[in-house]
């Protein structure tokens, strides 16, 4: 299954390719280099050392670009229809897993481009009801009141947000538990973010190449050891 929806990334990449499908059948894909979830010591995240419905996060595609990584805790279904907000439709691949469990989205609001940020992250996942939502376990941004749903790839459940999160394609290797990143579905904010946010993202990240990608492992962490602060709504 994993080598299937890498190779089909792959194949998205083609023009070509996606032109022959019927756009409510061709997601939005876009591959990125094949990368593993390492700790700070550079060791291989597990699944199973995962918590369940909590928030970590990761740089992918770009070594600035902040994901949520989440274990949830119930299984998705996959192929759930979805549209960018230029109209695009694209079919969100589910998650991964034995369990089908796991995903992962960008973190960058959709609508005004909050993300966590090394002093504070305005967006994250709730396990429990807030202001801002009636539900629990929710991506939501206090930024702007948007509040996106992880277990429907993150499409958006209220707010001013104009399209879902995008999705970060996983893949899950059976045999030694490890986690890779390899591409993504859905509308991308990485040129808007960089447009708005190259100076900030340099001065934290101490590098003037801030639309560097992410090359062989992208580190895990908690996201409290992320964020300095995290702000509720």
């Amino acid at each position: 299954m994993a080598a299937q929806r890498r190779e089909f990334l792959q194949a998205c990449a083609g023009a070509a390719t996606c032109a022959a499908l019927p756009l409510a059948a061709a997601p939005k894909g876009q591959s990125y280099e094949r990368v593993k979830l390492v700790d700070i010591d550079g060791r291989a995240i597990k699944l199973a050392s995962l918590k369940v419905n909590h928030n970590y996060v990761f740089n992918y595609p770009f070594a600035t670009t902040p994901c949520f990584l989440l274990n949830l805790d119930q299984a998705m279904p996959e192929k759930i229809g979805l549209k960018t907000e230029t109209g695009t439709s694209y079919d969100w691949p589910g998650g991964v897993g034995p369990k089908k469990t796991l995903v992962a989205y960008s973190a960058i609001c959709a609508h005004k481009l909050a993300y966590p940020s090394a002093q504070v992250s305005f967006i994250s996942f709730r396990s429990k009801a807030s202001r801002a939502s009636t539900r629990a376990n929710v991506i939501t941004c206090c930024a702007d009141a948007s509040v996106y749903d992880p277990f429907a790839g993150a499409r958006v459940l209220s707010g001013p947000a104009p399209q879902p999160l995008a999705t970060i394609v996983l893949e899950h290797d059976a045999k030694s538990d490890e986690i890779y990143a390899v591409g993504t579905f859905g509308g991308e904010k990485f040129i808007e973010f960089f447009d708005k946010f190259t100076f900030k993202l340099s001065l934290d990240s101490g590098t003037s190449d801030v639309k560097a990608r992410a090359k062989k492992t992208a580190v895990l962490k908690d996201l409290k050891g992320y964020s300095t602060q995290t702000v509720t709504c």
